[in-house]
Parts: structure tokens; sequence; C-alpha cells
């Protein structure tokens, strides 16, 4: 089965930076989905021919063509060729943004045929993981049955070096795919939080369906590892 690939650089890197990711990504061979979020101002540079490899955002508006500085929306991703969207980033909740401004991004992401990678996860270590749960069911709320994808990451895990258990991921990645079945949707669900050439091998024992990595994707030939599976 195909794997998913997400690279999520976040606020990081520079014009030669992102010079060498398009050089290295356009060379790559996969047959697996990589998909490299950079920073909105960035994008141009990825000038992407490789078939394998797509270009996202880091995050959408939840509006469209209203007076909203600093906004970017769905319909102008797209035509800078932006086919998917991290949706409900923990660093944007910690900011403010709620489960119900989340699902107006999903909405509008498919609107313009933009796939939506709409993270969730519990923010403690050993919090009761119902919290997902409700985050996923509330991202479906106004969304259409298309292609959706859920990253798993434990808040707590993110940039720590900590992880949870594969038998905890396990159990994770079972509640957001039979809650998104009762909803309506079938969904593919990546792992996020500290990934690293290190454990990605091990994490993969949990059935994911792949990764939604930030560090490990500043360390580009880590990254080209990680996807060819060495």
């Amino acid at each position: 089965m195909k794997k998913l690939f997400v690279a999520n650089y976040k606020m990081n890197g520079d014009k030669n930076f992102y010079l060498q990711v398009n050089k290295v990504f356009n060379k790559l061979k996969s047959e697996d989905t990589i998909v490299l979020c950079p920073p909105f101002v960035y994008m141009p540079l990825l000038k992407i021919k490789n078939k394998s490899v797509y270009l996202g955002s880091q995050d959408i508006s939840a509006n469209e063509n209203k007076k909203s500085t600093g906004q970017i929306s769905a319909r102008m991703l797209k035509d800078f060729g932006v086919k998917f969207s991290v949706i409900g980033h923990s660093e944007r909740r910690a900011i403010g943004e709620t489960d119900e401004l989340v699902a107006e991004k999903v909405m509008k992401a498919q609107n313009a045929d933009i796939i939506p990678i709409i993270c969730v996860g519990e923010e403690n270590v050993g919090q009761n993981l119902d919290v997902i749960t409700s985050q996923v069911e509330m991202a479906l709320s106004k969304a259409e049955n298309k292609e959706i994808i859920f990253a798993y990451e434990p808040v707590w895990a993110i940039g720590t070096g900590e992880q949870p258990t594969i038998t905890n991921i396990k159990k994770a990645l079972k509640i957001i795919k039979i809650t998104a079945k009762h909803c309506g949707y079938s969904v593919k669900v990546l792992y996020g939080g500290s990934v690293n050439f290190s454990n990605y091998k091990a994490i993969e024992k949990a059935g994911v369906d792949g990764y939604f990595m930030g560090g490990v994707s500043l360390k580009l030939n880590e990254f080209v590892k990680i996807v060819k599976g060495e």
C-alpha cells in the first residue's frame, strides 16, 4: 500500500534551502506520495515536476474573498498548485484555533479541491483519548465525502523526542478511523511527533498510513532515507 510522507517545514529555512529541496525531490524516485509544506513565501521556489511529489500549505484561511489581512484563501493556494493543506496543527490550536474553525477550513479546502491533512491529538501524557473523538467529529462536521487525511500528533511528543508506545499509537489510530467511519468517512491516518530515521520503522508497526514530520524534514538526507525505507 502506498504511504504518505508529509514534510511540515514550519517557519524554517531560507531561499537556498528551498532551492535545494526543489532539486532533491525532483530527482527522487518513489512509488509513495510526498507532500512538501514550505512557508507561503517560498512556495514559488518549489517547481515540482516529480509525479510523486506535491505542494502543500501549512494552513488555510476559513474565509474567502473577505477583508482578511494577512490570510491566504484556498483558491489563492490552488492557483499556486497546492494539492494538500495542513489544518488544525497544535501550534495553531495553541493560539486560539477552535474545532469549529478547523471544520470551516476543511470545508474551504475541499471546495477548492485541496485535500485536508487534519491534525488531532491529546495535549498531555496519559490524557484520555476521548478528546481525539471530539476533534475528529467536529473536523468532519462540514466535510464532503472526498479524500481526507488525519495526522495523529500527541502535542506532548512534538519536538520533545518523546513518543507514545506502539500500543497507544495503535489505539489512537483505531479511534480516529472508527470515529470517521461512524461519521461516514474512510480516512488515512499519519503519525507525527518526533519522527526520525531511528524510530520510523518501529512506528510503522502501529499500522500507520504514513508520517507527518517536522524537524527531520529539515535534514534532507534523513528525510529521503525514510521515504526510501532504508
